[in-house]
């Protein structure tokens, strides 16, 4: 964050439509970044896409460490 407040954010992300004024919600762990004025539940279905890919991503995790335990 600079110091006026404002976060930059990179070029990707602009490109996709993260531009303008946005919201965020943290909690200790991480959090949803989301054009102000979203509909929250659009912002709750594209949640549910990201944890469906990051548990697809622990999955993939856990079978390589079970097969890296395998003699």
């Amino acid at each position: 964050m600079d110091p006026q407040g404002k976060i930059y954010i990179v070029k990707p992300l602009r490109e996709l439509g993260l531009t303008g004024v946005i919201e965020i919600v943290p909690n200790s762990k991480a959090a949803v970044i989301y054009r102000a004025g979203t509909n929250l539940k659009e912002v709750l279905a594209s949640l549910r896409v990201i944890a469906a890919n990051l548990e697809n991503r622990v999955k993939a995790e856990q079978n390589k460490e079970v097969g890296a335990a395998e003699p």
